[in-house]
């Protein structure tokens, strides 16, 4: 991109912007009426985009513009650019307008299926004039969202960098289990390492966690471990295990979420212990201003956790304890 940006910044804005509504839209006659621009000029900016890439970015067939394996690599890449823009420009023009009544939170995906609707519910009848914005995302992109003002409360888990996070920890948390309640597993007190080798697995993304470790580094105990789906999005691999495709480790907090699933909750051995948290951006004037708001979070975590703990007996159990070690 070195020749695009070093001779005109600006061009190389406007390719990349040409380039990006092109594959959203599928021809550069439309990308030219979306960008309020003439069709040639589309056209040249797609030139010098793709001699600054070196390749081809699209084919011509009977479907009109397909773009390349490459040039999806390259979308990927400049809509999250542009999307980051889009929300910098929102920032700077709300930051002189008047400041709405609102609450944005960010949390991993599967915790919008039960717990964030129990905490906007208690919150709204804490203020009723408070307009929420839920923010579905991985551990990275959270703390991220944090970081960057996107988000003013958010739910993640241990380590968070101190310097710019201060939190609450709302959960303690060890590994469990998640197998098909036909699974031949289903029935064990305790599934060990052993126990799932061999075993198709459905995993989080390394990248993705917020322990670097990951599943993986179980692999040092010489166990044979076999990934079947690498998944991107805390939580939704019970979905895969809830049709039989594997099995997954997760932990007993994300787990709670699963019970609509009607999937088997099992203590893991080897356990890892997680530490959930409610946090926010160090020197938030927000928070420190609405410290109702992290009251209500808190106690809706932990209200939940205890009725979760008096529940009977039901397929997605996660009373039954590890023998002590």
């Amino acid at each position: 991109m070195e020749e695009i940006s070093g001779r005109n910044s600006k061009a190389g804005f406007r390719c990349a912007q040409s380039f990006r509504e092109i594959i959203r839209t599928g021809s550069t006659r439309r990308a030219a009426r979306e960008l309020g621009i003439t069709q040639s000029a589309v056209s040249q900016h797609l030139k010098l985009f793709e001699e600054a890439v070196g390749e081809r970015l699209f084919a011509r067939d009977h479907r009109g513009l397909v773009p390349t394996t490459r040039a999806i690599e390259l979308y990927n890449r400049v809509d999250r650019y542009f999307e980051t823009l889009s929300h910098i420009e929102r920032e700077i023009t709300d930051s002189f307008s008047t400041k709405r009544n609102g609450l944005t939170i960010a949390a991993p995906h599967i915790l919008s299926l039960r717990l964030i609707p129990k905490i906007i519910l208690a919150l709204d009848n804490l203020d009723p004039s408070l307009e929420f914005h839920f923010r579905a995302q991985r551990y990275d992109e959270i703390a991220q969202s944090m970081m960057t003002g996107e988000a003013d409360i958010g739910i993640s888990r241990l380590p968070l960098d101190e310097r710019f996070f201060e939190w609450q920890i709302v959960a303690e948390s060890k590994s469990v289990c998640v197998v098909h309640p036909d699974h031949r597993l289903a029935q064990k007190e305790i599934i060990t390492l052993e126990d799932i080798s061999n075993e198709p697995l459905i995993v989080l993304e390394r990248e993705y966690t917020s322990n670097k470790l990951g599943l993986l580094s179980y692999g040092q105990r010489k166990i044979p471990l076999r990934p079947k789906i690498h998944s991107d999005t805390i939580g939704l691999d019970v979905s895969f295990v809830a049709h039989g495709i594997g099995i997954a480790i997760d932990n007993e907090f994300i787990a709670r979420q699963y019970q609509m699933f009607g999937v088997k909750i099992v203590p893991f051995q080897p356990a890892r212990r997680y530490e959930y948290v409610v946090f926010w951006r160090r020197g938030s004037d927000y928070l420190s201003r609405q410290s109702a708001i992290l009251d209500t979070f808190v106690e809706v975590i932990k209200r939940e956790r205890l009725l979760s703990n008096e529940a009977p007996d039901r397929i997605c159990d996660l009373r039954a304890q590890s023998p002590p070690t």
